[in-house]
């Protein structure tokens, strides 16, 4: 059973045994991380990473057990009520997810509205703070985030027609790319991580809008032959964890974990611009042609983009002034890179 300051203080309460909490009585807490993908994704590196750096930290303080490929029952979708209610201790999710919680959680998924990944970076660096609020509000504590690699389609052929989108059974993940990908005249289904292989291998499928690494988690060789880079999003992953929880901890090792967040996102960037390439090497060695963005006609572009228009307009308007706000913030942080 993993020992959290909330399980004590029910038994204690329940026994009659509640007596003073000390420093001592707080070391080896244990929490558990909940992600719905494995160890070896993007996402489970970031993870990782965290765990290492608040070890390296707080030494036996805390204890954070990574829990990867939904070992504990959750997906992406479950983890806002599961670290809310503190069924879980931590969790790194998928945040475009969770757009049915808070209309602002499908900003990093609105289709182009980040280029690349420098633009993802300061996109959420102007929307930390409305996040954080969200999380607050609902007795969680926001800590850092990771991009997606950029999305593209896989599919049985290169998407460099309009009509090559006509009648596409395409997985997407989200409300964004559903309606997008609709409006394009594709026939889009959202479907999650862990329903995916089922889909491909009886013929549910015709496509995948998902990243590279996305595609090397499934060995998606095996049911696709083609990979259209098209930078179409990069929704954001984001590490939460229960109030209470993170509240009942020493001070000190309250101020080591918000230390890392800094040190987290930076790695988190890096180790997704690394991916890419190295995605595509290996996603060719299996026999997959790449398609690059260059060489997709700047016309399939448009037309995606104008299907877009209205999934940005919709978002501006459920969102209000913090819709505004964080792009007239992210209009500004670009002006200044500039």
């Amino acid at each position: 059973m993993t020992f959290t300051r909330r399980a004590f203080m029910r038994t204690a309460t329940a026994t009659g045994a509640l007596v003073a909490l000390t420093g001592p009585a707080l070391a080896n807490v244990r929490w558990d991380m909940s992600d719905e993908y494995g160890a070896t994704s993007l996402s489970g590196q970031a993870c990782n990473f965290f765990v290492e750096e608040v070890s390296k930290k707080v030494g036996d303080k805390l204890s954070i057990n990574y829990q990867g490929g939904g070992a504990l029952g959750y997906k992406s979708i479950d983890h806002f009520d599961a670290v809310q209610d503190g069924g879980v201790q931590a969790a790194v999710t998928l945040m475009t997810q969770l757009g049915g919680i808070d209309p602002l959680f499908n900003l990093s998924s609105l289709p182009f509205i980040a280029s690349d990944l420098d633009e993802a970076y300061l996109l959420w660096q102007a929307a930390r703070e409305e996040y954080a609020k969200v999380f607050e509000e609902n007795n969680m504590v926001l800590l850092w985030a990771m991009p997606n690699a950029p999305s593209g389609i896989h599919a049985k052929m290169p998407i460099t027609s309009e009509d090559a989108l006509k009648g596409l059974r395409v997985r997407t993940y989200d409300v964004n790319g559903t309606q997008t990908l609709k409006n394009a005249g594709a026939a889009p289904l959202q479907v999650a991580w862990s329903d995916l292989i089922p889909q491909l291998s009886t013929g549910g499928l015709d496509a995948v809008l998902t990243s590279a690494d996305g595609a090397i988690q499934l060995s998606i060789w095996d049911y696709l032959s083609d990979f259209t880079e098209l930078s179409y999003a990069m929704g954001l992953f984001m590490c939460h964890v229960n109030k209470d929880e993170f509240d009942a901890l020493p001070e000190d090792v309250q101020a080591a974990m918000l230390e890392t967040i800094e040190t987290c996102d930076a790695y988190n960037w890096d180790i997704i611009r690394a991916s890419i390439d190295k995605a595509y090497t290996k996603m060719a060695e299996n026999g997959m042609n790449i398609t690059r963005s260059a060489d997709v006609p700047q016309e399939v572009f448009d037309f995606l983009k104008a299907a877009g228009v209205q999934v940005r307009e919709t978002w501006l308007a459920e969102t209000g002034e913090r819709g505004e706000r964080i792009l007239a913030r992210f209009e500004e942080l670009k002006s200044q890179q500039g």
